[in-house]
C-alpha cells in the first residue's frame, strides 16, 4: 500500500461497501462508529483472510440477512405484537370481550398516533 492510498481519507461508502477495509480512522462520529463494528466483524470471522470474491459472498449473504430481517421487522413484528396483546389480555382479564375491547382500542390509539 502507497502512502498517498493510506493517508486517503475514509468515506462512508469505503466503509459499508468496499471489499477491502480502510485502516485509517474517518473524521466523521457516525462513519467512525460504523468502522468500528466493521473492524470487529472482519476481526471476529476473520475476513481479512478471504480472498475478494469469498469476502464479497460473503457479505453478501450477511446484508442480505440483515436487510430481509429488517423487513420482517417491520412487516410483520406490529401485526404479532397485536396478536401476542390480545392473547396477554385475555389471560390476564379472564373473557374475550375484555381481551377483543383492550386490543381494538389499543388497535385505535395506534393509528391514530400512526396517521398523526
Amino acid at each position: 500500500m502507497s502512502y498517498h492510498e493510506w493517508k486517503r481519507e475514509t468515506t462512508l461508502t469505503q466503509i459499508l461497501f468496499g471489499l477491502q477495509l480502510p485502516y485509517r480512522k474517518p473524521e466523521s462520529p457516525i462513519a467512525r462508529f460504523i468502522w468500528r463494528r466493521r473492524v470487529w466483524v472482519e476481526c471476529t470471522f476473520a475476513l481479512s483472510m478471504l480472498e475478494p470474491w469469498e469476502k464479497f459472498l460473503v457479505m453478501f449473504v450477511m446484508y442480505t440477512t440483515m436487510i430481509l430481517l429488517t423487513t420482517a421487522g417491520f412487516l410483520y413484528l406490529p401485526q404479532r405484537l397485536a396478536v401476542l396483546q390480545g392473547r396477554a389480555a385475555y389471560y390476564l382479564f379472564g373473557s374475550d370481550a375484555a381481551a377483543s375491547t383492550f386490543v381494538s382500542d389499543s388497535l385505535f390509539h395506534l393509528k391514530d398516533v400512526a396517521s398523526a
